[in-house]
C-alpha cells in the first residue's frame, strides 16, 4: 500500500465499508422478496403508474440533491480545517436554505405539476384519482425529505455509516412489511401503499434527525444565521452544480416520463424493476463512495493533492470492479433471474436490465471524479460543459422514440453521453488542478478495459456450454464470480493494491480465528 494513504484513513475507511455492505447485503435479500410481492399485490399497470409519478416528483428533488452536495462539501471542508472549522454555521445555513426551497417546490408541485399529472401523463382509464393520491402523499414525503437533508449530510460528513446501515434496514423491512399487509385489504391497493410509504417516510426522517440531535448536539442546534455571505457561499455553489443535476434527473426521471407518453405504464414498469435490480448492485459501489467521498474531499481540502487523486483513483477503478463482478452473471443470466425472482414480468425487461446494468458501469467510473471536482469549489466548467452535454440526452430519447424506435434504444443515447462525459470531466479537472489524464487512464481505464474483455469473454464461452437448468445456472454464477475476481486480480489491481487486499483479508481471517 502507498504510505501517501494513512493507516487510520485506510482503517476508518474499511470499517464503514463493511458496515455500509452488511446493511446492503440484508437489504437486497429483503428487497428481493418485497418487489416479488408489491409487483403482485399491485399488478404491472398500477405498479408503473406508482414508479412514473414517484419519478415525476422525484424531477423536483434535483434542487435538494443539488444543496446537499453543497452542503455535504462545505461541511467536510470545515472539518478538514481541525481548528478553527465552524460545521454549524453551514448545517443552520442549509436548513434555512433548504427550508425557503421545500415552500418553493411545494407551490411548483402543487400548481405545475399537478397540472401536468391530470393533462399530459399517460395515465390508465379509471385511475386517475389513485394517481392523483399517489401524487400528493409523494410530495409530502418529498418535501419532508428535502427540509431533513442537511442531517444525512452531517452523517456522512462524520463518516458514521453505522446509522445509515441500521436506518436502512429499518427501511426494507418496513417496506417488506408493508408489500404483505396490502394483501389484507379490499380497498385500493396502490392508494393504501402510497399512503404507507409516505407513513414510512415521516418515521424515517424523524429517526434521522433524533440521532444527530442525539450524537451531534453542537453542529445540528439550529439557529437563524444572519450572516448573508454564509447563504451566498451555499447557494452560489449550488447553483453552478444545479446544471449537473438537472442533467441528471432529465436522464432518469425525465427519459422515464418520455417513455411513458410514447409506451405507457407497461413500460414504466419494466423500467422500474431494471432500476430495481440496478440500484441493488449499485449500492455495493455507493456504499463504498459514502464511505470514501469524505476522505477525498478533507484531504483535497487539507493541501494534500496527490493524496487526494490516489483516492480518486482507487475509487473509481474499485467501485467499477465491484459492480462489475455482479453485473456479469446477472447480464447472462437476466431472463432465469427474473423467472426466478418475479415470475410474471412486462415485455422489455430483459433488453433493459441488462443495459441498465452496462450504463451503471460506464456512469460509476466518473463518481471520484465528480467527488474531486466539487473538493475544488471550481465547478462552473463542470456545470455548464457537462451538464449541456448530459441534458441531451432528454431530448434525444424523445427523437428515438418519435421516429419510432423501440424503447430500449433510449439506453444506447445514455450510455454514449455517459462515456463522452468521462473524458469530458478528465480534461476539465486537468484545467482545474493540473492533474494530467494520463494518470486517470492508466490507473483506472486501461486496467478496467482488459480486466472487462477477457472476463467477458471467458463467462461467454462458459454459459454457451453450459444448459439452461436451475443446477447449472448456480454453477455458473459462481464460476463467472470467481473468473472475474481471479482476472480482477491478475490484471486489473497493481502489486500493492494486491497486496492491501491480502493484508485486509489476513487480518479479517487473524480476527476470526482468534475468537
Amino acid at each position: 500500500m502507498s504510505p501517501k494513504i494513512s493507516a487510520s484513513s485506510n482503517k476508518r475507511l474499511a470499517k464503514n465499508t463493511v458496515l455500509l455492505y452488511m446493511r446492503t447485503v440484508a437489504v437486497m435479500i429483503i428487497s428481493i422478496f418485497t418487489s416479488r410481492v408489491i409487483l403482485h399485490s399491485l399488478g404491472i399497470e398500477d405498479y408503473g403508474t406508482y414508479n412514473v409519478i414517484g419519478g415525476f416528483v422525484a424531477m423536483f428533488s434535483l434542487l435538494g440533491g443539488t444543496l446537499v452536495s453543497a452542503t455535504q462539501r462545505f461541511i467536510n471542508v470545515e472539518l478538514g480545517k481541525k481548528e478553527g472549522g465552524n460545521p454549524n454555521e453551514v448545517f443552520c445555513t442549509a436548513m434555512g436554505i433548504h427550508i425557503g426551497l421545500a415552500s418553493v417546490m411545494f407551490l411548483a408541485l402543487e400548481t405545475f405539476g399537478l397540472w401536468f399529472l391530470n393533462y399530459k401523463m399517460n395515465i390508465p382509464d379509471g385511475r386517475m384519482f389513485a394517481a392523483n393520491v399517489v401524487f400528493q402523499c409523494s410530495i409530502l414525503a418529498f418535501l419532508l425529505n428535502i427540509v431533513c437533508m442537511p442531517y444525512n449530510a452531517i452523517i456522512i460528513a462524520y463518516e458514521r455509516m453505522k446509522a445509515f446501515a441500521y436506518i436502512s434496514l429499518y427501511d426494507v423491512i418496513v417496506k417488506l412489511l408493508i408489500s404483505y399487509a396490502l394483501f389484507l385489504f379490499l380497498y385500493d391497493r396502490l392508494i393504501i401503499y402510497a399512503i404507507l410509504l409516505m407513513v414510512l417516510a415521516i418515521s424515517e426522517r424523524s429517526i434521522y434527525s433524533i440521532y444527530c440531535k442525539r450524537h451531534f448536539p453542537e453542529d445540528t442546534k439550529f439557529h437563524i444565521v444572519k450572516e448573508k455571505q454564509a447563504y451566498i457561499r451555499q447557494t452560489s455553489f449550488a447553483a453552478y452544480t444545479f446544471l449537473g443535476s438537472f442533467a441528471a434527473i432529465l436522464a432518469n426521471h425525465g427519459v422515464n416520463i418520455v417513455l411513458n407518453i410514447f409506451c405507457g405504464v407497461a413500460v414504466n414498469a419494466a423500467r422500474a424493476i431494471s432500476m430495481q435490480v440496478l440500484h441493488a448492485v449499485s449500492k455495493f459501489v455507493s456504499d463504498f463512495t459514502v464511505a470514501l467521498n469524505p476522505q477525498i474531499t478533507k484531504t483535497y481540502a487539507a493541501g494534500e493533492l496527490d493524496k487526494s487523486m490516489e483516492l480518486v483513483y482507487r475509487g473509481a477503478k474499485f467501485s467499477y470492479f465491484l459492480m462489475f463482478t455482479f453485473s456479469i452473471p446477472l447480464i447472462f443470466l437476466t431472463p432465469e433471474i427474473l423467472n426466478l425472482w418475479l415470475g410474471h414480468y412486462p415485455d422489455h425487461t430483459i433488453t433493459f436490465v441488462r443495459l441498465t446494468l452496462i450504463y451503471g458501469l460506464v456512469t460509476v467510473l466518473s463518481k471520484t471524479l465528480i467527488t474531486e471536482i466539487l473538493a475544488t469549489g471550481k465547478i462552473q466548467a463542470n456545470a455548464f460543459i457537462i451538464g449541456g452535454l448530459r441534458i441531451l440526452i432528454l431530448p434525444l430519447s424523445y427523437l428515438v422514440l418519435w421516429l419510432g424506435y423501440d424503447a430500449y434504444m433510449v439506453y444506447y443515447v445514455m450510455i454514449v453521453i455517459d462515456s463522452i462525459s468521462i473524458f469530458t470531466r478528465l480534461y476539465i479537472l486537468k484545467n482545474v488542478t493540473g492533474v494530467k489524464m494520463i494518470g486517470y487512464i492508466k490507473n483506472v481505464l486501461i486496467p478496467v478495459m482488459l480486466a472487462s474483455i477477457i472476463s467477458c469473454a471467458i463467462c461467454y464461452i462458459i454459459w454457451r456450454q453450459l444448459p439452461s437448468t436451475l443446477p447449472y445456472n448456480m454453477l455458473y454464477v459462481v464460476t463467472c464470480l470467481a473468473v472475474c475476481v481471479i482476472v480482477i486480480a491478475c490484471i486489473g489491481i497493481s502489486s500493492n493494491e494486491r497486496q492491501m487486499i491480502m493484508f485486509g483479508i489476513n487480518k479479517v481471517v487473524s480476527k476470526i480465528k482468534d475468537k
